[in-house]
């Protein structure tokens, strides 16, 4: 029985301890040596970087997902943890093709899914595995600590052999060095002769040591351990920290369910009404093409509205999901959910108003890259409405509609790597151009957007060779590139 339809005095199933989910053992070679290779990955793509740093962030979290399946016996067979990995190497093309914030917080998160799909295996769902793994990153210093603590088990004897010995034998003599180093400095103090000979022998050892190491590279591969670490062995979660998740509960009746039903059905008419007729003057001034009242201005009708109508619908749809959040017995009512599904339609025409303005908008002027974002954006809301009505008619759960919104922003995340949204609205720009000379085109904003934008910037010096002379320059130093590269191969 879903559990959303069951009866409301039901009761209760016995509520059950978290529970600590039983580690894997542990490997630790296999763990030294995938960190050793993280590190050194890192260390090739990102240290003194002056080259491609899409390449670079492409070939890292290549490697990195590659490094976190070597070190777990349970990833042979696990289908969900292969999708995982396909998903990634399809993000490291889109990196290394072009790299930026949305392909670089998808690939973190991948990274997070797979490591967390392949360590926490003994959580029932998905969503447990990926948020125990992003809790383990929560407590990320920890883990140098354990795995110090893990050297040192292996130097006094559980352990796996010579190399692990070695290395808890240099962190025993730890105390030894400072402590030599505390009395060393005492006695140089007391003794002038000692002093000068110490001083000597610093001085010496700094000058051969900077010669060899660079200070600054050996903290950034300590910085890189340090993040690396917790994904190669997280830490031990207890299930409360996201079996709440599995079942978000529907909000107690602190008063009747009449008087619930009352106050809701009171905000939905009220609103439904509020937002009837914001939608009625859209559909006689916006999409009638009727001339404006003399008060407003078309510049202020069209563009200075979207953000707070972005706003509203996304405030609107907060308020129904708290509506029918509430005990079955009122957010199953009929009338409550045609009230609902109304002022939803509603707002679905309020986003195509939204997008009326923008095309208006984008006409009057020109496309840029953070217009088409929005337009996006726009088509994102509009699958969350959609959601929020299979969420209502259906009488799914608030857990349903959360991970359906996330799954959502994941996947408009993942495919808008691969799109062109540079070279879509530098080529919308220049053709528009091309159709009608006496509007400006804005070479400048061309320059900006780099290489996706040197064709339509070609096309437009061949129409006119003064075009822009930034942009000019820009396509003159791609070409110049291409054919050095074209003879160097």
């Amino acid at each position: 029985m879903n559990p959303d339809t069951s009866s409301p005095t039901a009761p209760d199933a016995p509520t059950l301890p978290p529970r600590r989910w039983s580690a894997p053992p542990v490997h630790l070679p296999r763990i030294i040596v995938g960190l050793f290779l993280a590190v050194a990955v890192s260390d090739l793509c990102f240290w003194h970087l002056d080259g491609n740093p899409g390449l670079s962030v492409a070939v890292f979290f290549a490697a990195l997902g590659v490094i976190i399946l070597g070190n777990r016996e349970s990833s042979r067979g696990n289908k969900r943890a292969i999708r995982l990995l396909v998903l990634l190497f399809g993000a490291v093309v889109a990196a290394a093709i072009e790299t930026g914030i949305t392909n670089t917080l998808v690939l973190l998160l991948l990274i997070v899914a797979l490591a967390g799909e392949t360590f926490f295996v003994e959580a029932e769902s998905p969503w447990g595995r990926w948020l125990s793994q992003v809790v383990a990153l929560i407590f990320a210093p920890g883990r140098v600590f354990w795995l110090g603590g893990r050297l040192l088990e292996v130097f006094v004897g559980r352990g796996v052999g010579w190399t692990g010995g070695v290395i808890g034998g240099c962190l025993l003599a730890i105390p030894a060095l400072v402590l030599a180093l505390i009395f060393g400095s005492l006695l140089a103090t007391g003794n002038a002769v000692f002093g000068s000979w110490t001083n000597s022998f610093f001085d010496w050892f700094w000058k051969e040591v900077a010669s060899l190491f660079d200070f600054g590279r050996i903290v950034f591969w300590c910085f890189a351990a340090f993040l690396i670490l917790p994904l190669l062995r997280p830490a031990q979660i207890s299930s409360a920290w996201w079996s709440w998740t599995e079942k978000l509960p529907r909000f107690p009746e602190v008063i009747p369910a009449r008087g619930a039903l009352f106050g809701s059905g009171l905000v939905l008419v009220v609103l439904n009404l509020l937002f009837l007729l914001a939608n009625a003057a859209d559909a006689v001034f916006l999409w009638s093409g009727q001339a404006l009242p003399a008060a407003v201005s078309y510049s202020g009708f069209v563009h200075n509205g979207v953000n707070a109508l972005i706003v509203t619908v996304i405030l609107s749809g907060f308020v129904l999901t708290t509506i029918f959040q509430q005990a079955l017995n009122v957010s199953q009512r009929r009338e409550l959910k045609a009230l609902g599904i109304f002022w939803i339609a509603q707002n679905l025409f309020l986003l195509l108003s939204v997008a009326m303005r923008l095309k208006l908008y984008i006409e009057a002027y020109d496309m840029t890259v953070t217009r088409l974002s929005v337009i996006i954006f726009l088509m994102l809301v509009a699958v969350g409405y959609g959601l929020l009505s299979v969420k209502i008619v259906q009488e799914k759960s608030l857990s349903w509609l959360v991970g359906g919104c996330l799954l959502a922003i994941f996947v408009t995340f993942y495919i808008t790597q691969f799109l062109n949204l540079a070279g879509w609205s530098a080529d919308y720009n220049v053709a528009r151009w091309e159709k009608d000379k006496s509007r400006s085109l804005d070479g400048s904003y061309l320059g900006q957007l780099g290489s996706a934008a040197w064709p339509a910037i070609h096309r437009a010096e061949y129409e006119n060779p003064s075009f822009n002379a930034d942009a000019h320059d820009a396509w003159n130093i791609a070409s110049i590139t291409a054919v050095r590269l074209t003879d160097a191969i």
